[in-house]
C-alpha cells in the first residue's frame, strides 16, 4: 500500500497570508511534547546500535536501522522552515485531520511504501553522521514548532501528499510518522 494511500485530501480555500507571529503560538503542548519525545527516541534508539548492527537488514525486505533513520531525516528536513513560512489561512480547525494521521501511522499491523523521495539509500550509513542530522534536524523542527504560528495551509507543491494540510497537522503528520519507525527500529534491535 503507497504510504499515503488511505489519507483523503481535500482541497481548501485560501484566505489572506498569516504572518510569523512574534509570539509563541497556541497550539497544544501535548503534541509538542509528543514531538520532541519521538524525535528524541529516534536518536537513543540509533545510539543503541554498533555501527555493524545499524547496518545489519534484519530480514528480506526490511530496511536496516540505520536506513529507517535516514527515512526520517528525509522526510524531516526542512520541515523547520516549511513551518517559518507565511501561508494561507485555513478556514477550518488547524488540528483536523490529526486523528486521521494518528489512527492511520500508529496502526502497526498494516504495512505502508514510502514515496520514493523519501526512501533510504541502499548503502551502509555512518553511525556518527546519522544520529547528528538527526539531532540537527530535532533542534530546528522543535525551535520552528514553538516560535512559529502553525494555524495556516502548510505551503506545499501540488504533487506533495500532504497538499492542503495545515502546519499544525503537518506536525502531527511527523510526530506519528516518527513514533511508527520508533517502533519498526525497536523490532529490528530485537533481531539483530
Amino acid at each position: 500500500m503507497f504510504l499515503f494511500a488511505t489519507l483523503k485530501f481535500v482541497p481548501h480555500k485560501k484566505r489572506a497570508a498569516n504572518k510569523k507571529t512574534k509570539t509563541k503560538n497556541t497550539m497544544p503542548q501535548q503534541i509538542v511534547n509528543q514531538l520532541e519525545t519521538a524525535l528524541g527516541e529516534t536518536i537513543t534508539l540509533l545510539s543503541g546500535f554498533d555501527e555493524k548492527d545499524l547496518n545489519t537488514v534484519p530480514f528480506e525486505g526490511s530496511w536496516t536501522a540505520a536506513q529507517v533513520g535516514r527515512h526520517l531525516f528525509k522526510s524531516q528536513d526542512g520541515i523547520d522552515t516549511l513551518l517559518a513560512a507565511a501561508t494561507p489561512a485555513a478556514d477550518r480547525a488547524p488540528d483536523a485531520r490529526a486523528e486521521e494521521f494518528k489512527k492511520i501511522f500508529l496502526d502497526f499491523s498494516t504495512k505502508m511504501k514510502s514515496p520514493d523521495f523519501i526512501l533510504p539509500e541502499n548503502k551502509e550509513f555512518d553511525k556518527e553522521r546519522l544520529i547528528q542530522s538527526l539531532t540537527d534536524t530535532k533542534e530546528k523542527m522543535v525551535e520552528a514548532v514553538q516560535e512559529n504560528d502553525l494555524t495556516g495551509i502548510a505551503l506545499l507543491p501540488d504533487a506533495h501528499p500532504l497538499k492542503g494540510s495545515t502546519k499544525l497537522e503537518i506536525v502531527y503528520f511527523v510526530t506519528y510518522h516518527t513514533m511508527r519507525h520508533n517502533h519498526q527500529i525497536k523490532k529490528i534491535r530485537e533481531v539483530v
